[in-house]
């Protein structure tokens, strides 16, 4: 009987564990973006601060920067100063940066923007309907985009100025 009870208990401790182990793995793999280089990148619609619709497909023949951000991210907001230096030669060579955040108010979008003197366009992900189905989990999150809709490469983290200009070169059409 002790035995039986052993080997029950056993069995469940075993399951118990091997779905918490299934759980870490599924949550903290970096692999798990389900849009990944290779893939076609799914069309979406953000809007911009003033309420403007911007469509993924209106830059289908440019080379997209798709950059998701927040206002609390650090590494975010470096990179946001060195895409606000090189933002205007890199779209007079058909590179368009998009700067989509992940879900915040427009309030608070709004004065980051006016903090850190970002001229450019600012997107809002609301319900972070975009940022779920590109697989984003940490922030910052890079997708670049060649002229033909495919996903050349998808960055997460940090990355200096150096980086961010190799990566703009590489969506020159």
């Amino acid at each position: 009987m002790k035995n039986r009870r052993f080997l029950m208990r056993l069995s469940i401790l075993l399951v118990m564990l091997a779905a918490v182990g299934y759980a870490f793995y599924v949550n903290f793999s970096e692999e798990r973006g389900v849009v990944d280089a290779g893939d076609s990148a799914p069309n979406f619609e953000v809007t911009d601060l003033d309420g403007k619709p911007v469509e993924l497909e209106d830059f289908r023949g440019q080379g997209v920067y798709l950059n998701f951000w927040a206002t609390y991210c650090v590494y975010c907001r470096d990179k946001m100063q060195y895409l606000q230096e090189y933002e205007a030669s890199y779209e007079d060579q058909d590179v368009v940066i998009l700067n989509v955040n992940v879900d915040e108010t427009s309030l608070q979008v709004e004065r980051h923007k006016e903090r850190q003197g970002l001229e450019f366009p600012l997107y809002i992900d609301r319900n972070m309907l975009v940022s779920h189905s590109y697989g984003v989990v940490s922030l910052p999150s890079v997708f670049l985009i060649d002229e033909e809709g495919i996903v050349i490469e998808r960055q997460v983290g940090g990355k200096t100025e150096a980086q961010v200009v190799d990566s703009l070169d590489s969506l020159i059409p």
